[in-house]
């Protein structure tokens, strides 16, 4: 007995290739998006987001006893491309990678380099002083330090009182 009531005949049809309808339709959903993103894995970074026109650059972000760190790949920018902005309880990272390759007369058969603007807002683990933030671009790493704000050590009752 056949969980599928009907067949779809021809080359095109539902029911291809070893008769199994269940392998056939993963053949067929495979094609739709082989066709849709070529021969690129859908995820891969740079060139599926850099396909829909914006950058994604990977970051970490980790903190000591004493500081929060957060590392950015900016691959093929330079320290000119980029802003770093503290604001509030998160990091703004926003830039520009420009294309200015001279591309006249050339016939490109496959281009996955990704270029145009870009912003990463990442909230911060923890409080971070304004004073003392220092941001370094090496090699296309953006890597910034910032000192950890000190916890409030002044301790203060609270009253509580009844309700009205």
């Amino acid at each position: 007995m056949s969980l599928i009531p009907w067949k779809w005949g021809g080359e095109t049809g539902l029911m291809r290739g070893d008769g199994d309808p269940f392998t056939t339709l993963q053949r067929e959903v495979n094609r739709v998006f082989d066709t849709m993103l070529g021969d690129e894995d859908f995820f891969a970074f740079p060139s599926w987001a850099g396909r829909k026109g914006f950058l994604h650059p990977r970051l970490d972000v980790s903190e000591t006893d004493n500081e929060v760190h957060v590392t950015a790949e900016l691959p093929g920018m330079s320290e000119k491309d980029i802003e770093v902005e503290l604001r509030g309880d998160q990091l703004r990272i926003h830039g520009e990678k420009k294309d200015e390759r001279e591309t006249k007369g050339h016939n490109f058969h496959r281009t996955e380099r990704s270029f145009g603007a870009f912003e990463r807002i990442v909230t911060l683990p923890a409080k971070v002083k304004r004073e003392g933030v220092d941001a370094k671009f090496k090699d296309g790493v953006l890597s910034v330090v910032m000192p950890k704000a000190e916890p409030s050590k002044v301790e203060q009752k609270i009253p509580v009182h009844a309700g009205a």
